[in-house]
Parts: structure tokens; C-alpha cells; sequence
């Protein structure tokens, strides 16, 4: 699946604005367990993977990044069913989700993050609190598939919201404080 988007970092009195200026479809926590390659070969080749746990529901995310530099987020998403958020993925599966032949998976470790979210004209707007070793940020994403809806960001932008830095995703900011507390090996 493709999956389009844009993304903003913001702070703390934006989220709050944007949390009260609209009616949520859904708000939904959800547990992102990160995992990497002895080698570092999904990092290199701008693969994330992850076990997403919504309420009793696991799946395995890989996502593999298109673009850089740029506020739109680019992605090939591919998903798979699993039982929890195992430790390590092995060898063989590890191969299998990702077509490469990086070995065994290790995870990381986790943030959670609590998601509202609503869709309009065919395009869904995720506003989201995420705590990892220790943090919290602030991010607003509005996804699309052809056509973003002007409605929803002309809102955003009334609400104190631009779309014109760099995006860093949750797994760089997971990634960059997990590296800070362990080294790099």
C-alpha cells in the first residue's frame, strides 16, 4: 500500500488547539515496538519495521521510505499479522517481510502513542502524543491517496500549522534517543 503524507512537528499549545478544534472519529492508543538488523542494513536502506499493538490487535509494519528532505512522506507500507511483540524476529521471517537478508531482528524497544484522528473528503487527519524514554512530541499528519482535502488544511493552517520543514518521522526520533541512551556499537 502507498501511503502519502504530510507531516509537522508541533508543540505542545498546537496540539492542544487542534485537540479542541475538532470532533475526533477515533482516539486510540497504540504501541510501536521498533526493531533493527545487527549490520544496520534496514537503516541504510530506509526500511522501518515494527510490531503496531492497538488494543488486543499485532501486526508486523515494514515501510520502506521513497523520499527525503521534504515535509511529504512517501512510503511503501506492507503489513502482516503476528502474536504480540516478540524480542526477536527470526532470520527467516525477517527475510520474508522485508526481501532482504538481514538475519535476526532485534527489538529496540517502544513508544506509545495516544492517536486522534478524522476523515474528510478523502483524506485523514492523525494527531498525535508520543512518549519514548522519557519524551513526548508532538505531531500532526494528514494523509491522503489522490487528493489531499483544502478543507482540513486550510484548518490546520488556521490553527498555527506549516507544512514547510523537513519531516522526521516517529522511528528517527525513537531511533536518535534510543542512540543516546545505548551508543551505536
Amino acid at each position: 500500500m502507498k501511503e502519502t503524507e504530510l507531516k509537522c512537528m508541533i508543540d505542545k499549545e498546537t496540539y492542544d488547539r487542534i485537540q479542541k478544534a475538532f470532533r475526533w472519529d477515533s482516539v486510540k492508543e497504540q504501541t510501536n515496538n521498533y526493531y533493527t538488523d545487527e549490520n544496520g542494513e534496514l537503516g541504510k536502506n530506509r526500511i522501518t519495521v515494527r510490531v503496531r499493538v492497538v488494543e488486543d490487535t499485532a501486526k508486523i509494519q515494514v515501510k520502506v521510505h521513497k523520499n527525503k528532505n521534504s515535509p511529504l512522506q512517501i512510503c511503501e507500507e506492507t503489513e502482516f499479522d503476528i502474536d504480540g511483540a516478540p524480542d526477536v524476529i527470526d532470520a527467516r521471517t525477517a527475510k520474508k517481510i522485508t526481501g532482504m537478508d538481514v538475519g535476526e531482528l532485534s527489538k529496540m524497544g517502544s513508544s506509545v502513542t495516544l492517536r486522534s484522528s478524522i476523515t474528510h473528503n478523502d483524506s485523514e487527519l492523525c494527531l498525535d502524543k508520543t512518549t519514548y524514554f522519557g519524551k513526548t512530541d508532538y505531531e500532526v499528519e494528514l494523509e491522503y491517496n489522490e487528493k489531499m482535502s483544502a478543507d482540513l488544511l486550510m484548518k490546520l493552517t488556521s490553527l498555527g500549522v506549516t507544512f514547510n520543514k523537513k519531516s522526521v518521522g516517529k522511528f528517527s526520533r525513537f531511533s536518535e534517543e534510543y542512540f543516546k541512551l545505548h551508543g551505536r556499537n
